[in-house]
């Protein structure tokens, strides 16, 4: 019941960043039509490998380089060119280990842990008095401290599984 009654407060008055996570998980599903569930997966592997990277980046003297700017943008700017450049560079028209095709609920699972995973790192990358700002159901599901465990393991094991279901 109290779930029911939050999302129905969030969804008949959106915040920009409930719109935003809306429109986010429509591209993704729509890109998970057009690309297919093994394009997904490969773009949550290159989410962690990018977050690896980005993880040991010396940000000192990269902030420095960008001053005045908003060192949130930054963060975010680095760790979508290193996320695109990873997709371009490493992707192939030929995915791995996935049968071609898959059915909609897969995409949409694979869909939604991937655009989940990249909303829930760009909050992280949020200032706290920003993040206390945010819609309560964005803070609680997307940028609650207490689920980054579950964001960061989640989108591989659901790979993983789909991965299990496919070879049958």
């Amino acid at each position: 019941m109290y779930f029911s009654a939050t999302i129905s407060r969030a969804l008949s008055n959106p915040t920009w960043d409930v719109v935003l996570i809306l429109a986010m998980l429509a591209i993704g599903f729509f890109y998970g039509i057009y690309r297919g569930k093994k394009r997904i997966a490969a773009t949550i592997i290159y989410t962690y490998v990018a977050l690896a990277i980005y993880s040991v980046l010396p940000f000192e003297k990269i902030t420095k380089f960008f001053s005045g700017t908003n060192e949130y943008f930054v963060k975010i700017g680095i760790f979508l060119i290193l996320f695109i450049l990873l997709s371009l560079l490493l992707g192939t028209k030929k995915g791995r280990g996935f049968r071609s095709g898959g059915s909609w609920w897969q995409i949409f699972l694979l869909s939604f842990v991937q655009i989940g995973f990249l909303v829930h790192l760009f909050f992280s990358f949020l200032p706290t008095e920003q993040v206390a700002s945010l819609a309560p159901l964005t803070k609680n599901f997307f940028a609650n401290s207490n689920y980054h465990l579950w964001w960061m393991a989640g989108p591989i094991i659901i790979v993983i599984l789909l991965r299990r279901i496919d070879r049958g």
